[in-house]
């Protein structure tokens, strides 16, 4: 492993006196923190694990057992990163990326909530490198939609839908992304399926020319549970996902996403929170919070019928929270099967537990 941290410490000072001692602020007070936090890049960086499955050095997920009651054990044997050619993990070390720069790096910080439209609370925030307003699209997304005018029934015996929507996407503006070709990293992980103490096959996925800019995590505390926004926005050149047998070798065919977009956000300020926490068994819960009770009245169809609840789900169906995948090649093998769109699909209410096997 290579790995070189450079880190620049930004404006983050706060008055102080020497003969003053330290003292706990409340949200309020934390809110009006405005610091710019902490940036730092990754130059010449390199990563990589597990090489080699026989030598033990692998991450398992075990405790779970199949339908016929017997252990099963699922192993991360290996895992890289690293520079543009790579070769699926078969060029590493020597081949670093650079993660990000000066001018755009990883930042840790404390935000002003007021300016996140998450009144009065001081807001920790993890982000990616920005994106910039693209060249062709005029906005922070990748995707170049076309739009169409539709009148449709919603469903039959009701009033009709008017608007637009996403035909299609014509293009992708890469001129958004900040990260230039050298901070694109490759990266791959492979598992190993283990039943009844015996490794019975692998499954790998390999990304080249790949980037979060754009992406943050955003966290606050709002009755005695910690909240927060999420926004995933991922690209990958490729894609690429395939079964082998114990040994790695008479692997199936390729499957493989070319021009991978993913552009996800989960929460919409303190409108729609989204909730995590652990209960009692351990197990873990996520909960992007529900957008109803905000009708004052309704009308016969359903619809709100007072002015400031058809403000608000206009609003959110306008601006708020969605997500949009975009593939722009499937392929199997040598078979292309064209691109795939998922466009502006918006949560109104989600909520995900795990659970003991």
């Amino acid at each position: 492993m290579t790995n070189k941290i450079s880190a620049v410490l930004l404006t983050s000072l706060l008055p102080f006196s020497v003969a003053a001692e330290l003292v706990s602020l409340n949200d309020q007070q934390l809110g009006a923190v405005d610091g710019e936090g902490i940036g730092f890049v990754l130059e010449d960086f390199a990563f990589e694990a597990g090489t080699a499955v026989e030598s033990g050095n692998r991450l398992d997920i075990s405790g779970i057992k199949n339908s016929s009651g017997q252990d099963v054990v699922l192993s991360v044997s290996q895992f890289y990163v690293a520079g543009s050619g790579s070769n699926k993990g078969a060029n590493v070390i020597g081949n670093p990326v650079n993660l990000g720069r000066l001018l755009y790096p990883y930042n840790i910080e404390l935000v002003d909530g007021d300016t996140l439209g998450i009144s009065d609370k001081a807001v920790f925030e993890y982000a990616a490198p920005q994106r910039l307003v693209g060249s062709s699209s005029g906005n922070k997304s990748m995707l170049v939609n076309q739009l169409e005018n539709r009148t449709e029934s919603r469903f039959p015996g009701q009033p009709v839908a008017k608007g637009q929507r996403v035909d299609r996407v014509s293009g992708i503006d890469y001129s958004v992304l900040s990260s230039r070709a050298s901070e694109q990293a490759d990266l791959g992980i492979r598992f190993d399926l283990e039943v009844a103490g015996a490794r019975s096959q692998s499954l790998e996925a390999h990304a080249t020319g790949f980037v979060t800019d754009g992406s943050y995590l955003r966290l606050w505390g709002e009755n005695n549970e910690m909240v927060g926004n999420l926004a995933v926005n991922a690209y990958a050149k490729s894609l690429t996902f395939y079964a082998c047998d114990a040994n790695g070798a008479n692997c199936g065919q390729n499957v493989t996403f070319g021009d991978f977009v993913l552009e996800s956000e989960l929460g919409w300020g303190q409108e729609q929170p989204v909730t995590f926490e652990v209960d009692a068994s351990g197990n873990f819960t996520v909960e992007v919070g529900s957008i109803a009770g905000h009708c004052g009245s309704v009308n016969s169809t359903g619809g709100c019928a007072d002015a400031a609840g058809q403000a608000y789900y206009r609003d959110f169906y306008d601006n708020g929270p969605r997500t949009d995948i975009h593939i722009g090649n499937v392929s199997v093998g040598s078979a292309d099967f064209g691109s795939a769109t998922v466009s502006n699909l918006q949560i109104q209410y989600l909520r995900a537990t795990s659970r003991d096997l």
